[in-house]
């Protein structure tokens, strides 16, 4: 397949418009398509092998997730992604994330927490990023599923998807900062004191957007 670009999510034939949506979020926050940039529909349906609905599909998706913007006779276009999109992204998932770990810290058994507590030294010991991902993913995923309520948890879903994986692979997971923040949700979890999960998690999603920030200024993804 042409026109594939190292992490970018693999796209086979007859993939869903949500697949390649998936692509075509990559491309904008790689720099590939730049804010302003009309997306290549016909380009990326040959690219991915598909026709032309699936990538119809995708620009509705990203167009709701305010990514892409059509404008009648002439297109879909790439719209500028600024700071406070990303900055408001994390503080929102950190919401969601408080909302889970405040209930998590309500009903949180023993073997939950010893089994956070091996995944939190996993990350602080290791130092192969692709593995830290999956460990730190593994490790919000539980107390997500631990203490969320199905609203919630469709939330966080959504957020999920909303960018990139490897845009969520920027900031230092297994960063001296990330630990103390680790360890601290864990604590406080421990503890059964769900207004500090709250408080540590929307402090700790904060801090990983402000990573992100700092990274997409710099490889110029940013309009500001």
């Amino acid at each position: 397949m042409t026109g594939r670009r190292a992490g970018r999510p693999t796209i086979q034939r007859r993939r869903s418009g949500i697949e390649v949506a998936e692509y075509i979020r990559s491309m904008i926050f790689d720099g590939t398509l730049s804010a302003g940039q009309r997306v290549p529909q016909d380009t990326i349906a040959a690219d991915l092998g598909v026709s032309r609905l699936p990538v119809r599909e995708a620009l509705i998706t990203l167009e709701a997730d305010g990514l892409v913007a059509s404008e009648p006779h002439r297109g879909t276009y790439v719209v500028p992604i600024r700071a406070e999109d990303i900055e408001d992204h994390y503080r929102i998932y950190g919401m969601a994330q408080g909302l889970a770990a405040a209930g998590a810290a309500r009903r949180i058994t023993e073997p939950v927490l010893e089994r956070l507590g091996e995944l939190h030294q996993q990350m602080a010991g290791s130092d192969d990023p692709e593995l830290v991902h999956d460990l730190n993913w593994e490790f919000h995923s539980l107390i997500n599923h631990t203490g969320a309520s199905r609203r919630t948890l469709s939330v966080l879903r959504h957020l999920s998807r909303n960018l990139p994986r490897e845009v969520y692979s920027l900031p230092a997971a297994a960063s001296a900062q990330a630990n103390e923040e680790h360890a601290a949700i864990v604590a406080a979890l421990r503890a059964g004191d769900a207004r500090e999960a709250d408080r540590t998690n929307r402090e700790h999603m904060q801090h990983e957007g402000d990573q992100v920030v700092a990274a997409l200024k710099r490889s110029g993804v940013l309009s500001d």
